[in-house]
Order: structure tokens, then sequence, then C-alpha cells
């Protein structure tokens, strides 16, 4: 007589079971992964005034570089992102990580701008496929009632990573040089990669789809559920479909083409804004009467700001849906503007830093949520990579763009033009709620 085969969903084991310890260190080392991605998106903003003042560089030029690693974000996120969907989450974020440290620390070298424009454009690239991947993992370990705001605490990692080069910038180069900044954010992602191999798991939901490592998706079960019996030659399955073709193809399918247009629309336009404050924020203070020291710990208050934003946004979007993103980029729009009324008043640039930092990046962490749970597992790092890429657009025009203002707008209309973006972003955030989705996925449900 046949023997009946034990069959456990995966998806049924995260949406039933609390959360334990095993669960929340993944989340932890996440964190801790998203917090030197955080720092080494924002290093090149804090090095900046020395190195324009070092070398003589015209702000306009300078903005190419940031442009240009950027640039390699993009290339990373869209090319590369696809990774995770095929060889796992797990490998294509340590490579990432091991990509992006090299090649961080090697910065620290660079004698002329040139070099300075290719080993920042390298090091994009690395960044480029292990964000896109850290957030799939998180969201796929996350049950669908806080995904979101799993996410959202996850780049509170990333905020205080990028929050970290300002203290940092302001203690240590004034003696030891600009330097400093890109050796401490190459050797600590190298680290934080080799400690992962031993650390990190695999995305269950990934082993169970792949169906060619039970013996892992076991151990990971026996972790996730200690009292879940398990037997011998128990299947784990994941209830989702899984479609040929292109990747990329398959984001414009089953009524997803709407939805996937206006959440690129929305992370180009966020990050235009963003990527304009954040890569010009201490160069523009400094130069209209703000204190070095203050400049740059002002461009840390934002990214503080936006660790506060985050978990606000992400709850609401968890119970509210995308309105929660398209009203922090609505109260994003006066905030930027009001930075460029506020003087020499450094109590008052700092409180408005501050809003207008968890305005701007508690939406720009909810959009990330949305790119990480709308999509089904087999396209989820594809979804989220491409998302990322194409929002990379609107990083690169950001900084070049406001380079070239700089030298030709007071201080106030700078920030008016940066206030544009943040604008549009909100009337895209909205729409999206509202976008037709048909999904095959368990998904959050973010678009309701």
């Amino acid at each position: 007589m046949a023997q009946n085969i034990q069959t456990i969903d995966v998806a049924d084991l995260i949406e039933t079971q609390k959360a334990n310890w095993y669960r929340i260190s993944i989340v932890v080392w996440a964190c801790a992964i998203m917090a030197f991605e955080g720092y080494d998106m924002q290093v090149l903003a804090y090095a900046a005034p020395s190195i324009i003042k070092a070398w003589h560089v015209n702000k306009a030029t300078f903005g190419q570089v940031f442009g240009l690693g950027l640039f390699g974000y993009m290339l990373g996120a869209t090319l590369l992102g696809h990774l995770g969907d095929r060889f796992g989450r797990k490998k294509s974020i340590i490579g990432g990580c091991l990509w992006f440290g090299a090649f961080t620390f090697a910065t620290g070298y660079a004698a002329t701008l040139p070099a300075l424009f290719v080993l920042r454009f390298i090091a994009g690239i690395g960044l480029g496929v292990s964000i896109p991947n850290t957030i799939a993992l998180a969201a796929e370990y996350s049950s669908l009632r806080v995904r979101a705001t799993t996410i959202g605490a996850m780049f509170i990692g990333y905020n205080i990573g990028g929050a970290l080069g300002g203290p940092i910038a302001a203690k240590y180069v004034p003696t030891l040089g600009w330097p400093i900044l890109f050796h401490v954010g190459g050797i600590a992602p190298i680290i934080l990669a080799v400690t992962l191999v031993f650390t990190l798991p695999e995305s269950i939901r990934f082993l169970a789809l792949k169906q060619n490592r039970p013996d892992r998706v076991a151990a990971i079960v026996a972790k996730l559920v200690p009292h879940q019996a398990i037997v011998p030659g128990t299947r784990f399955v994941l209830h989702e479909e899984i479609h040929g073709g292109l990747p990329v193809k398959n984001l414009f399918t089953e009524g997803r083409a709407m939805m996937t247009s206006l959440l690129w629309l929305a992370f180009a336009m966020s990050l235009v804004g963003h990527y304009f404050l954040t890569s010009w924020l201490p160069t523009v203070l400094s130069s209209s009467g703000v204190s070095m020291a203050h400049a740059v710990m002002a461009a840390a208050v934002f990214q503080i700001g936006g660790s506060c934003g985050n978990l606000i946004v992400t709850r609401f979007l968890d119970k509210r849906g995308t309105i929660a993103i398209a009203g922090a980029f609505a109260l994003a729009t006066p905030l930027t503007v009001l930075i460029g009324f506020t003087g020499a008043s450094d109590a008052l640039l700092m409180v408005v830093v501050f809003l207008a930092g968890a305005c701007i990046l508690g939406g720009q962490v909810g959009l990330n949520a949305v790119s990480g749970t709308v999509y089904p597992t087999y396209i989820r790092s594809t979804g989220a990579g491409w998302a990322f890429g194409v929002g990379r657009i609107g990083s690169i025009i950001g900084p070049v763009i406001g380079g070239y203002l700089i030298n030709v707008l007071p201080t106030s209309s700078l920030f008016i033009c940066a206030a544009i973006p943040m604008l549009l972003c909100a009337a895209a955030a909205y729409f999206l709620g509202r976008a037709p989705v048909t999904a095959s996925a368990r998904q959050a449900p973010v678009l309701s």
C-alpha cells in the first residue's frame, strides 16, 4: 500500500507562524547589509566638498561623478538583478557586497577625476545587485500583514549607514583626509560578506520554488518552526506559477503593465529629487553660509529623519495602501522648498531637514517595499531590480542637473526645483494605488 507523502507549503508556514528569533535574525542581517549599502550610496556626498576643494574641480563637472556611480547602480540592478531569481538571493547579496566593498576601498586611492569616475561606476554595479536581492530576501521571510513594515525596519539600517558618513567626515576628514571615508566604506562590507557566508540563509520560498535542495529547505524549516514534524521524503512546495521567457517581460503580463509603469515613474521622480538633495546638500549649505561641520551634520540628520519616516510610512502602507506614499511625497514638497529659506539658523534648518528626510526617505522606502511585494517569487528580484534600475535614471539626472543649477540659481530657487519631482512622485503613487493588478503570487495588499 502506497504511503502518503507529507507536503508542506512554506508560504503557509511563514504566514501562520509567529516570528521567532531566527526570522528576526534574518531581518537584523538585512539591516546590517543595508547599513553598509546606505553608507556607500552617500559617501561621495560627504567627500565631495573636500575633493572639490583639494582638486579645484568645477561643481558641474563633479556632478557627473555622482551620476556615473548611479549609472553603474542602474546597470547592476537591471542587467544583473535577475541573478537572484536564477542563482539565489544569498549568492547575489554576498557577491554584490564583495564587489562594491572592494571598489569602494580602491576609491580612496583615486588621484584623478577619471579614476574617480571609473571606480564609482564599478562600485555602483555591485550595489545594484545586492540591494534588490536584500529586499527580496526580507520580503520572502515576512508575512503579508507586516511585509512592508519589515522592509521599512530593514531600511533603518540603510539610513543609519547613510547618516554615519556625516560624523565620520566631520571628525576624521580634517586630519586624515577624504580617503578615510572610502576605506571605512570598503573594508566593512567585505568583512560582512564573509560573515554572511555562514549566517545568512537562502530564501526558503526560492528554494521551494526551485525544488532542487529539499535538505536545505528542511534545515531552514526546522529553525523557522522547531515544533514542525518533518518525515523523510517530505515535499516542500510553494503554490505559485512559474512562467518562461524573459523575466522582465513578465513584469508586464497578467495585468501588471500599468502597475509596473507607474511604479517605475514614481521611482524615477522620487530619486530625481532625492539625489538632487542628498548629493549636493552639504555643498549647497556650506556655500550659503552654514559651517562645513553643520552642513555635513544636516545631511546626516536628513538620513536620521528617514529612519523615523521608514516605519511610519511602511506601517501605513501595510494598512492603507499606496496613499501613504502619495501623502509622504505631498508633504515633502513644501518641506523641501522650506530648506532653502531657513537661512543660517541651525536649529530651524535641522528640524526642517529632519522632517523632509522623514517624508522623502520614508516615501522612497515605501516604494522599495512595493517593488519587493507586488511581484511573485519567480520574478521578485527582477521586479525589484528593474524598479530600482529604471528609478536610477532619476538618480543620475538629479545630481547632474543639480551640479549645473548650483552655478546659476540662488539657494532658495535650487530647493524649489528639487521639490517639483516630489510633487510628480506623489501623483504617480496616488494613481499606482488605483492600477488594476492581476497577481498569481501571495502578495502584500499594498495596492488596495
